[in-house]
């Protein structure tokens, strides 16, 4: 059991946290399970507890296909929901900001919040606390530090740094309850010397138990500003009660990929603990980085791809998230090779049409289909992949006989032939 807290002051030496390390590997036996990949590096090991399954639901490639040959098919990875994102100014204050559902904070309910740009949330304007960049310890009554607050952690970031925004915010309703998500994502530290080290965390509010999810993806180290001092607890509205994760309150530490749980015990006291890091799925703008894989060769960076295979392929679709966390899913196309020579337009309800298959039809784009006679005149054309030809003309039948068919497929304003054949028409 992880060990909890309920006192103001800690001793962090009094506590030693064990992690497990997770080894991920890809399983063929189960190619629709979305997986996550810890980025390698030369100079961390990345230790962290076993992962929820919540976690490998976030990623999607969508479902698999059933084509002839040479049909185009899009396929769309899709990554949890868009946040909205924040502008705001060095150490400045943004909000109110709506929470989406009353939560309970000290005692206090509350329906809006305010985003710190160092790193921090409040339920109070906290307008003496603009400006403000030195991280403090809690509990703290200091006029200029803010209170009634989350800090997650609190530290001198950047987000005026070009590629904003780096905060977003967004209110997700999986379950029965409700979670306010506020992100932090790739944002700078304002020190010139670590501007290349960035912060990605979330603050997580959930509805109903009043729990607070703090997860932290990176919290590198800059001991060139504010000697790395960064706190991560939280404190009431007069600032004379406040809780802090051991180590962490006004202290230099660094951290990756851990999560901890603030648990409300009574009006002014919280339990602390450490749990599974695991990032809720709030899409952050232009700061996920999309990759599509056919065998060994990346064939997109887009979030969609249209491919035409012409046997059964499996298709692996990447995510990076905030430059820092990648997940990984697949999807197969399984291509029907044979297309039938011949079809007889009777109507008995046997083979009157001819016709390409293409399961799921909404995954079909760009597709254009058409049939010639033998004089290479248009019988029929369709980009209706559901639409087969009956044999007819206007409305009149065509005669007996060898017609050629031809897939095309759609890119850039140019058609290009991905599959054709021939068809005898009897009747």
């Amino acid at each position: 059991m992880a060990p909890t807290y309920n006192s103001s002051v800690f001793s962090p030496q009094s506590t030693v946290f064990s992690h497990l390390l997770y080894p991920h590997t890809l399983i063929p036996s189960y190619p629709r399970l979305s997986s996550f990949v810890p980025r390698p590096s030369s100079l961390v090991l990345l230790l962290f507890f076993l992962l929820p399954l919540s976690l490998f639901a976030q990623f999607d490639a969508g479902i698999n296909d059933t084509i002839n040959p040479g049909i185009p098919v899009t396929l769309t990875a899709t990554y949890g929901l868009i946040g909205e994102g924040v502008a705001i100014d060095d150490n400045g204050v943004e909000g109110p900001l709506p929470i989406g559902f009353s939560f309970s904070f000290f005692g206090n309910i509350y329906t809006q919040f305010y985003i710190g740009a160092n790193g921090w949330i409040s339920f109070s304007p906290n307008q003496n606390a603009k400006g403000i960049r030195n991280a403090f310890a809690v509990p703290n009554s200091a006029d200029y530090n803010p209170k009634n607050c989350i800090l997650g952690p609190f530290q001198d970031l950047n987000p005026l740094q070009a590629g904003g925004p780096f905060i977003f915010y967004r209110t997700i309703e999986p379950d029965s309850n409700k979670h306010l998500v506020v992100m932090w994502c790739q944002t700078p530290l304002y020190s010139n010397a670590c501007r290349d080290s960035l912060v990605t965390l979330q603050i997580v509010l959930n509805e109903g138990s009043g729990t607070i999810e703090n997860h932290l993806m990176n919290k590198p180290s800059c001991p060139e500003w504010n000697d790395n001092l960064a706190t991560m607890g939280v404190q009431n509205e007069t600032g004379y009660i406040g809780y802090a994760v051991p180590g962490r309150n006004a202290t230099s530490w660094d951290a990756q990929m851990e999560g901890w749980m603030y648990t409300p015990t009574s009006a002014d006291s919280f339990q602390i603990a450490q749990i599974p890091y695991n990032l809720q799925p709030i899409v952050p703008g232009e700061k996920v980085v999309y990759r599509w894989v056919q065998g060994t060769e990346q064939i997109s960076s887009q979030q969609s791809v249209v491919v035409t295979p012409a046997e059964t392929t499996t298709y692996y679709a990447y995510i990076t998230l905030c430059d820092g966390q990648e997940f990984m899913d697949s999807v197969t196309v399984f291509v029907i090779p044979y297309i039938p020579t011949a079809f007889t337009p009777n109507g008995d309800g046997l083979n009157d049409e001819f016709r390409m298959v293409g399961l799921p039809p909404e995954n079909i784009a760009e597709f254009h289909f058409q049939i010639f006679n033998r004089w290479g005149e248009v019988v029929f054309s369709t980009r209706n992949i559901e639409e087969g030809w009956d044999g007819t003309l206007k409305g009149e039948a065509c005669p007996e006989g060898l017609y050629v068919w031809a897939i095309y497929y759609q890119e850039q304003d140019r058609h290009k032939v991905t599959n054709k054949g021939t068809v005898i028409m009897i009747r």
